[in-house]
């Protein structure tokens, strides 16, 4: 509050640290706390007017994305299209899309598909990921009601699903298309295992399929829908199903290994090794120990000033973990959280030490789920009315850094656009090259260097190889 009030101190740039200890104390007190007595659940039945009022709460949130320009790998990926170095849709599934170690032919599919469709228009790009989030808000409040949770704790916690403040980047970024499928299928596989039937077992294997072709973040799916199922993952029923699950993630997998001719992934520094394979323990107990738990708590981008709104809905993303101190939740039920958020972060395990720009954070969009319940269970741990009163703050605080967050990448990616714009100004001037140095990668958490060569070709027709540029 104090950082958020006074702006960047001396002693104190940005607060993740502090942001570390409430998230973790709060994560402790829950496991030591004396669960309090429950009552049974029993699924909840499927009511049409909060389902529509998620879908249209989570696109009015992020209408603001709409009017954005594309942005770094955005162009990239059109190029390596248009150019015919990216095979096509089917090709996709035997060779490397994307770069010479990544295997996600589905999502680069939907790439193709919208070239066909309207070339390099971000309007249609941007609309096409908010109806994404947007179904997968609606999918996250129909397992909340699958598991449950009663009202009004069903749709405020597909509220603060869809407001998380951590999203932004995967939803508002057509790059990063590959976390939000992963999601979306993820959770329609969580459907899937949690109903009776031999078609909801087939939708499970092929939602599986899908969010593996996704991102290959999603191979651990089939051990978080394992942790769903709790016990009945080892009856025979739920035991099968979770094998068949494992199979059809083993089996892409391995067909990945073939096509990439290794693990595959972003290659270290040296240029050779698979930066998955470098481990590093001081990096790995900071990540899973603190970080991750920092940054999901509380997903502010402080690049940027907040401004005074985001100052007072910061006041109740701090009470509300204080009231969850008082909380006895299900020791159960938080454990299984807790080892669903551990093992989603587990594929990107060397990416997450994100800073407080929130450059990265699309990284954890698969464990938001898992950390989501966490925080509805912890609030129905307390007394009926403070556990409403708690959730709601939640939301509040997220909203807010929803939107603070948002702006940023509106405000950066118009920035960029612009820098493409004048320098397709000066390129047409010239009478031969031009360099341009000191290009940053990141600008206030957004990503800036990569693509403004294909961005000057394909909006305002410059050759590829008329400004070069540098690091």
């Amino acid at each position: 509050m104090l950082r958020a009030m006074a702006g960047p101190l001396s002693w104190m740039h940005n607060p993740l640290a502090a942001e570390c200890a409430l998230a973790i104390s709060v994560i402790l007190a829950l496991l030591l706390a004396k669960p309090a007595p429950l009552a049974q659940d029993a699924p909840q039945p499927t009511a049409w007017l909060p389902l529509t009022v998620v879908f249209i709460a989570a696109t009015i949130a992020y209408l603001p994305v709409l009017s954005m320009p594309l942005i770094t790998d955005d162009y990239t990926h059109l190029r390596q299209i248009s150019s015919g170095e990216a095979p096509g849709p089917l090709g996709c599934l035997t060779h490397a899309c994307g770069g010479p170690h990544v295997f996600r032919p589905l999502t680069f599919a939907t790439y193709w598909a919208e070239w066909d469709l309207w070339r390099n228009a971000p309007l249609p790009r941007h609309a096409f990921d908010l109806i994404l989030h947007a179904g997968a808000s609606v999918f996250f409040l129909l397992l909340v009601q699958r598991l449950g949770i009663p009202p009004p704790f069903d749709w405020l916690a597909a509220l603060l699903f869809a407001w998380n403040g951590i999203r932004p980047e995967a939803v508002a970024w057509p790059g990063a298309r590959f976390d939000t499928l992963a999601l979306l299928f993820s959770l329609t596989a969580a459907l899937a295992v949690l109903s009776r039937g031999r078609l909801w077992w087939i939708a499970s294997l092929l939602a599986t399929a899908a969010a593996c072709l996704s991102k290959e973040s999603a191979y651990v799916l089939p051990v978080l829908l394992a942790l769903l199922l709790g016990k009945r993952a080892l009856r025979r029923p739920g035991s099968i199903l979770i094998t068949a699950n494992l199979a059809v993630a083993g089996a892409i997998f391995g067909w990945r290994w073939w096509v990439l001719k290794g693990i595959g992934g972003y290659v270290a520094d040296d240029g050779s090794t698979p930066a998955v394979l470098q481990f590093h323990a001081v990096a790995l107990a900071k990540t899973f120990l603190a970080r991750i738990w920092g940054i999901l708590a509380f997903p502010v981008n402080w690049s940027r000033s907040p401004e005074w709104w985001l100052i007072a809905a910061l006041a109740a993303g701090v009470i509300a973990p204080l009231l969850l101190l008082g909380s006895g939740p299900d020791r159960k039920r938080v454990c299984l959280c807790l080892a669903g958020v551990a093992i989603a972060c587990a594929p990107p395990y060397n990416m997450l030490l994100i800073d407080s720009s929130l450059e990265r954070s699309r990284y954890l969009d698969l464990a938001t789920p898992a950390f989501t319940l966490l925080l509805v269970f912890a609030c129905m741990g307390l007394p009926r009315r403070a556990g409403i009163v708690a959730l709601g703050l939640l939301v509040v605080f997220q909203i807010a850094a929803l939107e603070h967050n948002l702006r940023i990448w509106r405000s950066v990616s118009t920035a960029r656009y612009d820098l493409c714009r004048s320098l397709a100004g000066q390129a047409r001037t010239a009478s031969g090259l031009i360099a341009i140095h000191d290009v940053p990668l990141v600008v206030d958490g957004v990503y800036w260097r990569n693509g403004l060569e294909e961005c000057l070709s394909m909006e305002f027709g410059i050759p590829m190889g008329t400004v070069q540029v540098n690091r």
